[in-house]
């Protein structure tokens, strides 16, 4: 991770009977946001056995690629159907949002860590 990049971590808990719809969302708004969104560098959806939670790890090049993101079709159509049969259970930034998106992320209540040391080939 570069000293700009933020990563997302958010833990999602999938709605009774609703997994087979978040699965179709999930992979709609996957193919949406890496055709249209460049400086979203990883965006990966990791499902429990038991498929009731869901990891989502997103990787932006800085805090502006989060706010496109977050403008974007995929965002704006997709996500609010995601929130319809799930829920965020857990949110976790690392790395150095700017001040901006720092007050914009406090809706979610995250637990941010900052990038201090390390690196990645």
């Amino acid at each position: 991770m570069t000293q700009d990049q933020i990563e997302f971590r958010a833990e999602f808990t999938v709605h009774e009977g609703k997994i087979e719809e978040y699965k179709k969302l999930v992979q709609d708004m996957s193919r949406l946001v890496k055709a249209n969104e460049p400086d979203t560098i990883g965006y990966q959806f990791y499902l429990n056995s038991s498929e009731t939670k869901c990891i989502v790890s997103e990787t932006y090049a800085n805090s502006e690629a989060v706010f496109a993101h977050s403008n974007g079709v995929a965002s704006q159509t997709i996500l609010p159907k995601i929130f319809n049969v799930s829920r965020i259970s857990r949110f976790e930034v690392y790395g150095n949002p700017s001040e901006e998106l720092q007050r914009v992320l406090t809706s979610f209540s995250p637990e941010t860590y900052i990038l201090f040391a390390g690196f990645i080939r």
